[in-house]
């Protein structure tokens, strides 16, 4: 066994240390230390880096708010506040007006060149002078404008200036989106751009109009705005009015526009899928369709051939038709008489009821045969339009074209279905009046045995022409 080291003075100095205390501990704790400092230090630096990023943030809006409050405090006491008398730092932030320009009502779309501007009511437009926060109208005089004379300049604004979600801007940006007109072209706006502002906060723009299209811009559209002239007032900014973005056409494109609903005497162009001049347009003229009227006449009486003239896809077709049938008939009524019976048509030429002696019935209502001579008649009556009798009915107001009434010009085929219910074995309607002008007896045997109802046959001249002077005797009664 090793002898026991006798303890000696030197071991006076390790008296009492702990494990911590032990020199290689000491070491590590002078080397932790440091790091310790450093990263308390770091800490204190991205704590005091963040507090500085909040402030700068925080202060544009606290100088906004600050500018706000200072305007409103003098706005409300009949004073404008001098910009001077800010300090620079706060002149630099934007500053929201505590009043604005508003456009009352939304305008009146599609505008054309040379036309006046009206809202959507067909108004005059109206600019509100309002509080910004509250939008509701602030009469000048309740106002730092006073009771002086307030005028608005109304300016053409670029179409692409303050998106729908905008709702500030400064007068710089503002500025920036005025568009002028082109050169050598007259002023983009005309009429009433200076106007002055009533005691009540409304302006009145009531003849303003556009001399040229929005075509040539990037964004081929325009806005309106409205400011206070400067002149007119020297007091805290006031936010301009910008109405809603919209194009403007040319004059020359309201005259070729489509009209919904037509009229009766439009051109016929007035129809979807018919242009002005073009190949349509011209072969229905040549036949003497000119307006819808025409067109839909002949559509009632040979829809086959006004198909044939216009020469359109089935789904042109189908738009143009039905256009057409949207227009109203009115309160004309045209009445075709002859001895016996007197046949009352509407505008277009669709039968709205015969007379036959003493009773009239719609035409639903006539026995087969009686419809027969009937539209026989009304073949007559289309080629001598311009002669029958024009009478008014108040029940045909407002009604609209029919979409059942078949054609009223008999082809073969639609002969020979009328036909067979007489009995008579023919396919043409010249053979039928043929047959009937031999005697009227012959076609009497043709109608069923066990019917009672009272028939009218014609009785036509060989020459297979009606005429109206030898109509005498035309409709005779026969069992």
């Amino acid at each position: 066994m090793a002898a026991r080291r006798p303890r000696g003075e030197d071991d006076d100095d390790d008296e009492g240390i702990g494990a911590d205390d032990h020199p290689h501990r000491r070491g590590y704790r002078r080397i932790r230390q440091p790091a310790v400092a450093f990263t308390n230090i770091v800490r204190r630096a991205v704590v005091q880096e963040t507090i500085q990023q909040i402030v700068h943030n925080l202060e544009p809006l606290i100088r906004r708010v600050v500018r706000e409050e200072i305007q409103n405090i003098f706005s409300q006491n009949d004073h404008h506040i001098p910009l001077r008398s800010l300090s620079p730092r706060i002149q630099e932030a934007p500053a929201f007006p505590p009043l604005k320009l508003v456009f009352a009502k939304k305008l009146n779309l599609p505008i054309f060149t040379n036309n006046k501007i009206v809202d959507f009511e067909h108004n005059a437009i109206e600019i509100h002078l309002v509080n910004a926060r509250t939008n509701c109208i602030i009469p000048p005089p309740g106002t730092h404008l006073g009771s002086s004379s307030v005028r608005l300049e109304v300016l053409v604004l670029d179409g692409d200036f303050c998106r729908e979600d905008w709702d500030r801007w400064t007068v710089d940006q503002f500025n920036d989106a005025i568009v002028k007109a082109r050169e050598g072209k007259r002023p983009l706006l005309v009429g009433s751009i200076n106007v002055p502002m009533n005691n009540h906060g409304v302006a009145v723009i009531d003849d303003i109009s556009f001399t040229d299209n929005s075509s040539w811009i990037r964004c081929r559209r325009f806005r309106i705005g409205a400011r206070i002239m400067p002149e007119s007032h020297f007091g805290a900014r006031i936010q301009e009015a910008i109405s809603e973005s919209f194009t403007v056409k040319d004059h020359r494109g309201e005259l070729y526009k489509k009209h919904y609903p037509p009229f009766l005497i439009d051109n016929i162009w007035r129809l979807e899928k018919i242009g002005k001049d073009g190949p349509i347009d011209k072969r229905l003229e040549s036949e003497g369709i000119r307006n819808v009227q025409d067109f839909l006449k002949l559509n009632t009486i040979d829809p086959d051939k006004l198909r044939a003239l216009v020469g359109m896809s089935d789904k042109q077709w189908s738009a143009t038709l039905n256009h057409a049938k949207t227009c109203e008939m009115g309160q004309k009524c045209y009445v075709f008489k002859t001895l016996g019976c007197d046949i009352t048509f509407n505008p277009i030429g669709e039968i709205l009821a015969a007379r036959i002696g003493d009773q009239t019935f719609p035409l639903e209502e006539l026995h087969p045969q009686q419809l027969f001579h009937v539209k026989q008649l009304a073949t007559q009556a289309y080629q001598l339009w311009d002669q029958l009798e024009e009478v008014t009915n108040e029940s045909n107001s407002g009604r609209k074209p029919s979409d059942s009434q078949e054609s009223m010009i008999s082809s073969g085929a639609q002969d020979a279905k009328y036909l067979d219910y007489t009995g008579t074995a023919t396919s043409s309607a010249a053979a039928a009046m043929s047959t009937n002008s031999s005697s009227t007896s012959d076609s009497a045997p043709a109608a069923p045995a066990n019917d009672a109802t009272m028939f009218w046959t014609p009785s036509i001249p060989p020459d297979d022409q009606f005429g109206w002077q030898n109509s005498s005797g035309c409709w005779d009664q026969v069992d």
